[in-house]
């Protein structure tokens, strides 16, 4: 079988099976079906994240962050769901959920799920930064939408550990990753039942020619921090700076690429804060 193949049979099965694709767990189900109700009350959503203690420590640790810091620091759950927000709540046990997807049961792919993690971390910590800077598109879920541009590696890698002949080529598993994470990334979101704006990010991975509207969306912010992050591990085949449309949707007095890394270095407490909060999130 050739490459194309390989590739069209791992899609299929992914497709045909959903139990080979992560799983959100339930109460994180719960928690973003919960927040979506108009009738939710910070006191519904905190009773609900009590079912799980260790959810429960995540949240409250993020709460007290610097980014969060208001005063004293929230008591209780309740306390704290309230200063953080519903919508960030749902992001966050969502967050908090992802991190378990990069710990595999295989030994010989630990390793590189935790360096692909790693990576996205610092993806959605950019896309937060960035985010912070444009007025129509919300941080906490532009950091959620960075971390899940790679949601599809778990299974992925998994199945490609199947086929040393891509596998142990580098020049094949980086094609391979390349081609099928955008729509194994679409299949597990849709699967979760998340929306069609998140869904529309990870598809969107590494498409640095994109260019749907006229104004900076999160697709775009998310594009522009994978790009810095390539850069950061010297990623082969990366276009310029100037030749990626979402680059120019950039506010022209703000975010040049001299500013956006002179955020980077200004930023340099808030980054470590936000990494370690998503690398410790299992």
């Amino acid at each position: 079988m050739n490459t194309t193949g390989i590739f069209a049979d791992i899609f299929s099965k992914l497709t045909d099976d959903v139990e080979l694709l992560p799983a959100l767990p339930e109460i994180t189900q719960s928690i973003r079906k919960l927040t979506q109700d108009p009738d939710c009350t910070v006191k519904i959503a905190a009773d609900l994240l009590k079912a799980d203690p260790g959810l429960v420590a995540y949240v409250m640790r993020v709460s007290n962050s610097v980014r969060y810091m208001l005063g004293e620091p929230p008591r209780d759950i309740e306390a704290a769901v309230l200063r953080l927000g519903l919508s960030a709540t749902a992001n966050l046990a969502t967050t908090y959920a992802t991190r378990s997807m990069f710990v595999p049961s295989s030994p010989a792919l630990k390793t590189m799920l935790l360096d692909c993690y790693e990576r996205a971390t610092k993806i959605a910590v950019l896309s937060y930064l960035l985010a912070k800077k444009i007025n129509n598109i919300d941080a906490d879920e532009a950091m959620l939408a960075g971390l899940l541009q790679d949601i599809a590696l778990p299974p992925l890698l998994i199945r490609l550990s199947e086929r040393p002949e891509i596998f142990e080529d580098a020049e094949k598993l980086n094609e391979a990753i390349d081609v099928l994470s955008p729509k194994i990334n679409a299949l597990v979101l849709r699967h979760w039942n998340f929306d069609e704006k998140l869904i529309d990010v990870v598809r969107t991975r590494k498409q640095w020619s994109r260019d749907e509207q006229e104004n900076l969306d999160m697709s775009d912010v998310v594009l522009i921090a994978r790009w810095y992050v390539s850069v950061e591990y010297d990623d082969g085949n990366l276009p310029d700076f100037s030749a990626i449309p979402a680059m120019k949707k950039l506010p022209a007095d703000e975010l040049t690429d001299d500013n956006l890394l002179k955020l980077l270095d200004e930023s340099s407490q808030v980054i470590e804060e936000l990494q370690q909060m998503l690398q410790c999130a299992a």
